[in-house]
């Protein structure tokens, strides 16, 4: 069986290797000159280094993500750490971890005690809606796809002040979206899953290395970079230097946008929505910790990308307002947030700023966006040809974890005794007792 893979990002990636793992004779194409799509690198065209297009997270109930990682040898480069680092705008260090040795939900108890940067009034705010959240279980999120999660927070007595300095700086970053705009479904899924099913499931992953790194030793033995596809046919791709691949089935693995470009019957009403990310080099270490969540903006995360703390890497998700911004003004801005949130950077020189906006990082998990987002099923048109991405029915939102479950559920629907979509984190059991199983 011949299969070619369009679209070297997440899901072409995890499809390609879940294929050639069952003995699939798989091609995997990619436009570009690295593996990773979005979730990639850049050479640098002032040092020639090798950059992130963005600073990219995972967490301990990203089960599929994981498993990809160790299918291609680069779990090794994930390290995992138990605390998650806050910063207000002061400087001032806030911690939030769970208590090794205790299931969830209640490892989460002592942290929030402990919790400085909220006060005892949104301690209870914040505790009343999580009890409610569990109390929902899987099946009450599912029925609040219509609902924006401004309306629920409104609904269960979320303070304005609570929002901007929790929600806020968990939420923007795991949906790439306002916080009050998202789909009140994939907000509290992300609190589920995350923080109050498992006690592993908010451990925060940090790649060790480049994104690309993470990449270069893929188990597939036909990965074609730089290799554009000019058109698809029912059992052909017709390649732009005008080779022409036979297969007996293909899995598209592109954005959706691409996808129209290519089956202009198919098209997909998706927002797009940006995320920026900005290199920092100074002449002093300036950040010891390896990330930190910022209550106040512009910046939203800021990461330490040296062992030294003389390079950083900041993010601000759902970008909307900063695509057209000068990036001298940006980086003027960034570097005055860097040096009041980070007191060791008062006294260091900055020496560059490299800004990347990726301006269609992600559609945007509105209210009902489910209902166009496709299956990986084919087509009734093309029935060899399979689609992969975070934009189709993953059961979560644009994430790298939704990607790789999109590139498993093709391969499984080529080879239907074979199972590559790993479970989620077993809810343990005061969070079962509470009813976030059902």
């Amino acid at each position: 069986m011949k299969t070619i893979v369009i679209g070297g990002g997440l899901a072409g990636m995890a499809a390609a290797v879940a294929l050639e793992s069952a003995g699939v004779d798989v091609t995997l194409l990619e436009a570009r000159k690295t593996l990773g799509g979005r979730a990639g690198s850049f050479e640098d065209p002032q040092t020639g280094e090798e950059l992130d297009n963005c600073q990219h997270v995972l967490l301990g109930c990203c089960t599929n993500l994981i498993d990809f990682y160790r299918r291609i040898g680069a779990d090794h480069l994930i390290r995992f750490e138990r605390t998650i680092h806050f910063r207000d705008s002061t400087g001032r260090l806030h911690d939030l971890f769970g208590v090794q040795g205790l299931p969830a939900p209640l490892h989460l108890g002592p942290a929030m005690l402990r919790f400085s940067a909220l006060t005892w009034q949104e301690r209870v705010e914040l505790s009343r809606a999580m009890i409610e959240m569990i109390a929902l279980g899987k099946s009450g999120r599912e029925k609040l796809d219509h609902l924006s999660f401004g309306q629920w927070l409104d609904d269960h007595g979320q303070s304005p002040s609570l929002v901007r300095k929790l929600y806020d700086a968990i939420l923007i970053g795991a949906l790439n979206e306002e916080t009050r705009r998202a789909s009140a479904k994939y907000a509290i899924k992300v609190f589920q899953d995350s923080l109050l099913a498992h006690a592993d499931g908010y451990l925060i992953g940090l790649p060790t290395s480049t994104l690309a790194e993470l990449y270069r030793r893929i188990p597939c033995r036909d990965v074609r970079l730089s290799t554009r596809v000019a058109s698809i046919e029912s059992n052909r791709v017709t390649l732009q230097s005008g080779e022409t691949l036979a297969a007996d089935n293909i899995v598209l693995a592109t954005n959706h946008h691409s996808v129209s470009r290519w089956i202009p019957t198919l098209r997909f009403d998706l927002q797009d929505v940006p995320i920026l990310g900005v290199h920092l080099w100074f002449d002093l270490p300036v950040m010891s910790e390896s990330h930190a969540a910022l209550f106040d903006g512009p910046l939203q995360w800021i990461f330490r990308k040296d062992s030294t703390g003389t390079s950083l890497h900041g993010v601000i998700s759902a970008a909307r307002e900063w695509v057209d911004q000068p990036k001298e003004r940006m980086l003027q801005q960034f570097e005055q947030q860097v040096r009041m949130v980070l007191p060791e950077a008062r006294d260091a020189k900055l020496l560059r700023g490299v800004i990347v906006i990726e301006k269609r990082a992600t559609f945007a998990p509105l209210p009902g966006v489910d209902r166009i987002r496709p299956s990986q099923k084919p087509l009734s048109q093309m029935p060899n040809l399979y689609l992969a991405g975070d934009y189709t029915q993953t059961g979560w939102p644009a994430t790298m974890e939704g990607a790789v479950r999109s590139g498993y559920r093709a391969a499984e629907l080529i080879l239907p005794n074979a199972r590559f979509v790993v479970d989620d984190l077993p809810v343990q059991w005061p969070a079962r007792l509470l009813g976030l199983h059902r």
